[in-house]
């Protein structure tokens, strides 16, 4: 997909190659939200999708000869928009695994056309560059070399500078268009926490990867121990299995009764099952900047979340949720049995997500951040 705001002789000229739904993922989420800002009409803009809409979401990322041909394609496909436009600024989405090979390709051909280039990693340090051998690393640094900067998610790519310290780091959360899930936060607000069952839920990917497994551990524990509380599992699975895998586990658990696998929702599904809970849990292995923890805290909910990537930079322990350690199910119960006892603290917990997430989760603000980014980027290093 290609967006151009038109001539604009007088704008910036910039061409962001990122995702687009479907299928539906936290770098969709986000770029399509970019996209309906009001960025197209202050910078002359081209996008490209660098990722077949075609893929299974459980496909996406992993090293397959599909993959492979597809990632040559979108690379094609990015070169040609280069070419095309010339942009001053090429802003370049990535990830870890075959998507950082793929986008680094794509950030070499921006420079062979003289372009400025940002990178803008969608996930954690500890996942792209961390956990890897020394070759991988090596790649890692030369990619970055190239560019002008990096766009970063969270305090976690702190650790860039130390392995990069003439790299320039830009600090840009992700966002979202608030006012639907901010409505939703003072309708929370005004109501209280007085209900006879309380419902948690986990909204986006399901799999190990996601602490999905963890999660169903820990809603036995809290089950053992609390009635009248729900979990539901809602969204689509992150390796091929893994769904039919945590149902059968929820099954041989006995959970049925109040554990529900559900499938992923978007738009106005999505509002109603924010709408509908009590707590925010997040249990995953690694993230960069969850987009659906962003959107429960903009709908007033307190979160218990890994402390795990950009996690800690959304999740405030007492303040607006609390933090445990990936893979640690008593812990996650025991956090989730702290918030369900106590209807104050989730109540002052509700405030403080909802004041969080207007503060500095505003798409219109982050707009304005990127401008900034872009105008650096073009001055000398």
């Amino acid at each position: 997909m290609q967006t151009n705001s038109g001539a604009g002789a007088q704008k910036l000229r910039v061409l962001i190659s990122g995702h687009l739904p479907p299928p539906m993922s936290g770098i969709g989420a986000y770029y399509q939200t970019l996209l309906s800002s009001s960025l197209p009409e202050r910078v002359d803009l081209r996008f490209i999708d660098t990722s077949s809409r075609r893929r299974a979401s459980s496909e996406t990322g992993r090293w397959s000869l599909a993959n492979l041909f597809s990632a040559l394609a979108d690379c094609l496909r990015f070169a040609k928009a280069a070419a095309a436009h010339r942009p001053q600024i090429s802003h370049i989405a990535t990830a870890f695994g075959l998507s950082f090979v793929k986008h680094s390709l794509c950030v070499a051909l921006a420079k062979w056309t003289g372009s400025r280039v940002l990178l803008h990693p969608h996930c954690s340090f500890h996942a792209l560059y961390e956990r890897h051998g020394k070759i991988w690393r090596w790649y890692v640094r030369k990619t970055i070399g190239l560019c002008a900067g990096v766009i970063v998610l969270s305090n976690e790519w702190k650790g860039l500078r130390e392995v990069l310290p003439d790299c320039r780091v830009v600090y840009l959360p992700n966002a979202i268009q608030l006012d639907d899930y901010v409505k939703v936060g003072r309708e929370r607000i005004a109501a209280g926490t007085e209900k006879p069952g309380l419902e948690i839920l986990y909204l986006g990917f399901l799999g190990r990867a996601k602490g999905s497994f963890d999660l169903l551990r820990a809603a036995k524990i809290v089950g053992a121990q609390r009635h009248q509380v729900v979990f539901r599992l809602v969204g689509q699975e992150l390796t091929a299995g893994e769904m039919d895998a945590l149902e059968a586990q929820a099954k041989s658990d006995g959970l049925e009764s109040f554990v529900h696998i559900q499938p992923a929702v978007a738009g106005a599904e999505k509002i109603a099952a924010l709408r509908s809970a009590d707590i925010f849990v997040y249990p995953s292995y690694h993230e960069g900047m969850p987009m659906a923890v962003i959107e429960a805290l903009s709908c007033g909910l307190p979160v218990v979340a890994a402390q795990v990537g950009g996690l800690p930079d959304l999740v405030f322990p007492q303040v607006n949720g609390l933090l445990v350690p990936a893979g640690q199910p008593a812990q996650l119960a025991a956090a989730l049995l702290q918030l369900i006892d106590s209807p104050q603290a989730r109540s002052a917990m509700q405030r403080e997500s909802l004041r969080l997430a207007q503060e500095n989760f505003d798409i219109e603000k982050l707009v304005a951040r990127l401008l900034d980014i872009y105008q650096s980027a073009l001055a000398p290093r």
